[in-house]
């Protein structure tokens, strides 16, 4: 199932978050060309390549020097004909190539066009730039992340960046559905917004009391037992009891009836004053098994519990992820070699939303790409040799 089939989209976005939203577009079915400077996407050889082979696959690249007017005028081609434009560029940026959109929906009225920026289309920091870390930073995030006794510190992987992302591709079809009585729109998305949005609760909890969230290392502050435990084989696992009813569950799976009468852990307020007490009591008890038999044992009781799994162990030895396909094969051309990423994190029954392509070579479909625009082969050899465009050869 396909349900963007059809569907154009011109994507001038590099980094992550759009990557990751026009990713999710050709999954869906959309026809993804990445519209490339002559140098290539600059995130194309970071962490050897695997940023780019895990943001970029289904699309097709044409490479485009925006800094020539020929360019530029190659771009509102394009864009013309286009159902959705992305972009990532700060904010006046496309405006100055011709390129905005006031510029493009004077031409085509029905394009949806989505801006991701650091900060958004307006305010006191809009010009500035920002990487997912700045808006962990300013959102809050990174002060409620780290230890207890230490420093903040960023969440170890681009989390706002692929949240960002997919808030892009939820908000693109909805242009793409609209209401009824309008034609094209501009969305303004921004890394902060969305950092400001994972917030939600520390917020609601600030503006209610006056209190300032505190760092909880692994666990979450104020409850317990919930954090990071060890089994008897001396393997960690997860374990979140985050309401009365599963700190019972957890005490009646341990047959550990005492531990719901002592008054050290009547209520959650009383279970974090002493939650130091609380864990060497469990630890005594998850000595005595296997982290697989005891992870296996809570969650069969309906406990959110989980192993605490490096990279290796989910790729290598996950059953459920195994169960689910969450990898697929794609190739970094850094390395020039085979590798695996995840799929994007959705599916429609008895239907495979995965495009077969790995990321394209930047310039790779640039000749296939102007010709579907009525460029012909005298015109788009000029254009090479001139080197408005580029091509992977």
């Amino acid at each position: 199932m396909q349900p963007l089939r059809g569907i154009d989209v011109l994507d001038f976005t590099q980094s992550i978050a759009g990557p990751i939203c026009t990713q999710s577009l050709a999954v869906l079915g959309a026809n993804v060309v990445k519209v490339e400077p002559p140098e290539g996407d600059a995130f194309r050889p970071l962490i050897e390549g695997s940023m780019f082979a895990s943001c970029n696959r289904g699309k097709r690249s044409i490479s485009l020097d925006l800094k020539s007017e020929s360019g530029r005028a190659i771009a509102r081609d394009l864009a013309a004909d286009a159902d959705v434009v992305v972009e990532s560029f700060r904010p006046g940026v496309m405006e100055g190539f011709g390129l905005g959109y006031e510029d493009l929906s004077a031409e085509n009225d029905d394009i949806v066009y989505c801006s991701i920026t650091g900060f958004g289309q307006d305010g006191p920091y809009e010009e500035y730039p920002a990487y997912d870390p700045v808006a962990q930073a300013m959102s809050g995030l990174m002060s409620v992340t780290g230890p207890t006794d230490g420093d903040p510190v960023r969440v170890g992987t681009s989390a706002i960046d692929y949240s960002t992302g997919l808030t892009g591709a939820m908000l693109v079809m909805g242009g793409l559905i609209g209401d009824g009585s309008e034609s094209g729109t501009h969305i303004d998305l921004s890394l902060f917004d969305v950092a400001t949005t994972w917030m939600g609760y520390w917020v609601a909890h600030y503006t209610s009391t006056d209190e300032l969230p505190k760092r909880a290392g692994a666990g979450l502050y104020g409850m317990a037992p919930y954090g990071i435990f060890e089994a008897g084989d001396g393997q960690p696992f997860y374990l979140a009891t985050a309401s009365e009813k599963l700190y019972g569950r957890l005490c009646d799976t341990l047959e550990r009836p005492d531990l719901l009468e002592d008054d050290r852990f009547g209520t959650a307020e009383d279970r974090w004053e002493n939650r130091d007490v609380l864990r060497a009591e469990l630890e005594s008890e998850f000595g005595a098994f296997d982290r697989r038999e005891l992870v296996e044992s809570l969650a069969d009781s309906g406990i959110p519990v989980g192993p605490l799994q490096s990279i290796d162990e989910l790729v290598d030895d996950d059953p459920h992820a195994d169960h689910r396909d969450l990898f697929v094969e794609t190739y970094n051309q850094h390395l020039e070699t085979e590798c695996r990423t995840t799929r994007m994190p959705f599916h429609f029954a008895e239907h495979s939303l995965e495009p077969a392509s790995s990321p394209p070579r930047n310039g790779e479909h640039t000749r296939a790409v102007l010709g579907e625009n009525g460029y012909d082969e005298e015109t788009i050899t000029e254009l090479l040799d001139a080197g408005v465009v580029g091509d992977s050869a």
